[in-house]
């Protein structure tokens, strides 16, 4: 499960912002929507960063979608930290100075002690090398390193062809060691190289991110399309799950879903005969509401972190308060959880989601990104007026509307 993620100088964030799924400590806020970890450890299941459109709300995304994309990244891969490319801060003449991205996240449980093993991850990189890359566990109040990789300075000053590394490995790391260190280049992590060589140690992280993060597409793609079909012909009882979800938004004219030469077929019925029609052909929202289902259906029998970004694009907005209710509901037995991203304010609805899971999105005076918990202002919840409060700027994170008229200059020209 994540705990955090901070980013600094990535896309529109420039000083370090975190975002956090732990529970604050507040009896005012309902237990129902954490996962206990332990007595001081209670996880959240549902987050989400609301703001205006371009505030950098997906900013948070996509450093989650870097950091997978260069991790998982195949020795294949010539230079995964292109995925880097575009932004504002990093990679700006006047900056110059590398992304760091930090994530912790529960991966593991002493079987002795049952204390939750916390894995603490460090990436500092621009898009043509790694400057710093550490792991420590976190048990209790000990902090363990793992292994440390640092750029050696004096290579950097030299501006050699192939940098070099200074390495250190704590005494728990567990894998493969000096073999590996002429192997990994600057454009490759040592936390990819050493798990994919079956280390025990950077591999719980490892699995978290290429199998338990999943950054949901947007429905456009074929992409999409694979997703619903592995799944699908994996369960296929989940097929009449899906009806029975999509009913639940009254969508009801759904009477089948099959999968035929790898593609997705609907079967309506309009009362008096049936017509099928390709996923490709259905609107953008009823894909998006089939992947949602079906990648619920994953988090329900399984370990799972899902990442939405735009979650309320083209659903009504009680659809998309009810769905987030589905998930909180249903998500009993395996502790995932969900991070939205949107502009809607339903999503401040009383009681559909807790405070401290809340994070606005607005930017600062020098056009940076800057995140902040719902959690720091007053609240009674006996008159909880979250919403209307949002909206007449109580919060900030709301738009600047100015005036705007067209003017054509072509009749100008034309006289």
């Amino acid at each position: 499960m994540l705990l955090d993620m901070t980013i600094a100088n990535f896309r529109s964030v420039k000083s370090a912002q975190t975002i956090s799924f732990e529970a604050v400590r507040d009896n005012r806020f309902p237990e129902s929507k954490v996962v206990e970890v332990t007595e001081k450890l209670k996880l959240i299941k549902t987050a989400a960063i609301i703001g205006p459109n371009g505030a950098g709300k997906s900013t948070f995304i996509r450093a989650l979608e870097a950091l997978k994309g260069i991790v998982c990244a195949t020795e294949e891969t010539e230079n995964p930290l292109q995925i880097l490319s575009g932004t504002s801060f990093a990679y700006s003449e006047e900056k110059g100075q590398p992304a760091t991205i930090i994530i912790r996240v529960l991966v593991d449980r002493d079987e002795e002690s049952g204390e939750p093993t916390i894995a603490q991850y460090t990436l500092v990189s621009d898009r043509e090398k790694i400057f710093e890359e550490t792991l420590y566990h976190l048990q209790g109040r000990s902090k363990r390193m793992m292994f440390e990789r640092k750029v050696d300075e004096n290579s950097l000053l030299l501006d050699q062809q192939a940098l070099t590394y200074t390495y250190r490995w704590g005494k728990m790391y567990r894998g493969d060691k000096k073999r590996l260190v002429g192997k990994v280049d600057e454009k490759h992590s040592f936390l990819a190289a050493s798990a994919q060589k079956g280390s025990e140690t950077t591999g719980l992280l490892y699995s978290w991110l290429s199998d338990s993060l999943h950054l949901l597409p947007m429905g456009v793609s074929n992409i999409s399309e694979k997703y619903l079909i592995n799944r699908l012909s994996e369960h296929p009882e989940w097929v009449q799950q899906l009806i029975n979800f999509l009913w639940s938004v009254d969508i009801t004219d759904i009477r089948d879903i099959r999968v035929k030469d790898e593609r997705i077929i609907f079967v309506h019925t309009n009362v008096t005969q049936h017509y099928a029609s390709y996923f490709s052909l259905e609107s953008l929202s009823l894909r998006r509401l089939c992947l949602m289902g079906v990648a619920f259906f994953d988090a329900f029998i399984r370990n799972q972190t899902l990442v939405i970004d735009d979650f309320g694009m083209l659903l009504h907005p009680n659809v998309l308060c009810h769905i987030v209710e589905i998930f909180e509901a249903s998500n009993i037995g395996y502790g995932s959880q969900m991070l939205l991203v949107d502009c809607n304010p339903s999503l401040l609805k009383p009681g559909l989601l807790r405070r401290d899971g809340v994070y606005f999105a607005e930017k600062n005076s020098e056009s940076a990104t800057v995140y902040f918990s719902l959690a720091n202002f007053k609240y009674s919840r006996s008159k909880d007026k979250t919403q209307s409060q949002y909206m007449n700027g109580a919060f900030g994170a709301l738009p600047i509307l100015s005036e705007f008229c067209f003017v054509d200059t072509s009749k100008d020209k034309e006289e």
